[in-house]
């Protein structure tokens, strides 16, 4: 088979498999992550996290330091906002270091990650 002949088989094959490939998070995907409520600074600076961090995490919201999700598997953090893009902190303070399922918009851009929080539960 000539070579532009294999070239041309191969493009086919990947515009045909193209449709069929997950491709990343965009701007305005509805998802569902679970993972621990972290506040972001002392997790990014120190670590910090888990049930003997509950109390300065509480602190850190009421601060303003956003809290974010450390996400199940990946522990990627994604940073967590309400719908108006104000402070997601009062929704989520009252799950600090403890594992959620979080619901909404998940938008990614330059390797960070931001969630409009829609609906926030104790993960089973």
């Amino acid at each position: 088979m000539k070579k532009t002949a294999v070239l041309s088989l191969a493009l086919l094959a990947v515009l045909a498999l193209a449709p069929f490939v997950a491709a990343p998070a965009q701007a305005g995907d509805m998802v569902t992550k679970t993972g621990e409520v972290i506040d972001s600074a002392c997790y990014i600076q120190k670590g910090a996290k888990g049930e003997g961090h509950k109390e300065c995490t509480k602190k850190c919201a009421d601060a303003g330091i956003p809290l974010a999700l450390l996400e199940d598997g990946t522990n990627e953090v994604i940073w967590l906002t309400g719908a108006d893009h104000g402070s997601a902190n009062a929704v989520l303070k009252p799950y600090a270091a403890q594992k959620v399922t979080i619901t909404g918009t998940l938008s990614e851009r330059g390797g960070a990650k931001l969630m409009v929080v829609e609906k926030v539960e104790p993960a089973s």
